[in-house]
């Protein structure tokens, strides 16, 4: 942890989830399923997190999309999630992606935002794109992709350099600010389904999975 004077306000952090937690959605409409973050959410996806893989009393289970992106915000250090924070949040069966309008971002995410807030329209959607990937057989990686304003990708030197400062000041993230590593047990694995996060066990010693 760092020390109180070194670490991101929580504000900056809201930016940092707005702007940042969420990926590439190319599926129908009638495919999508749409979920909000909340505290609670943290609480529910925490207990399947450790039903499945800390404790291992389940071979797996699911978590709705919105208390995942909860789950994620957490672990970047944003408790409790304040009541007013108000995004979107939708998975297919590849990602996840979390969005919201400048007008529903709450007034400490505003001020974060400064004269930035105040140049884009009310109903601006701001929205990152997320990846999932699995670069060793104890950690999944979560990558942002892209951050798109209006469905507009920002170029990719804008948001490689923003969140390269953001990284350097937040360890939750990686130094290039763009990806969350959560460790899991050997073999486990976090695929994305249509509004909601499969998590896998490990399977038994001399199981071999499909």
């Amino acid at each position: 942890m760092l020390p109180a004077s070194r670490r991101p306000s929580r504000a900056t952090t809201l930016v940092l989830v707005a702007l940042g937690l969420g990926p590439v959605f190319r599926v129908a409409a009638a495919q999508v399923v749409e979920d909000s973050v909340s505290q609670v959410g943290v609480d529910r996806a925490s207990a399947v997190v450790d039903a499945v893989f800390v404790d291992r009393l389940l071979p797996q289970g699911t978590v709705g999309a919105g208390d995942w992106a909860s789950y994620l915000m957490a672990r970047l250090g944003i408790v409790p999630i304040p009541p007013d924070v108000r995004v979107r949040v939708r998975s297919d069966s590849g990602r996840v992606r979390i969005s919201s309008r400048v007008r529903d971002l709450n007034a400490e995410t505003r001020a974060a935002l400064g004269p930035i807030a105040g140049m884009l329209p009310p109903d601006t959607e701001i929205t990152g794109d997320i990846g999932v990937l699995h670069p060793t057989p104890e950690v999944v990686q979560f990558y942002l992709e892209a951050v798109r304003v209006n469905g507009v990708a920002l170029p990719d030197g804008i948001v490689a350099a923003t969140m390269l400062e953001v990284g350097r000041r937040y360890p939750a993230l990686s130094k290039s600010g763009r990806s969350l590593y959560v460790q899991v047990p050997a073999d486990a694995e976090v695929r994305f389904l249509p509004g909601e996060i499969l998590l896998i066990g490990p399977p038994p010693r001399d199981t071999v999975r499909p």
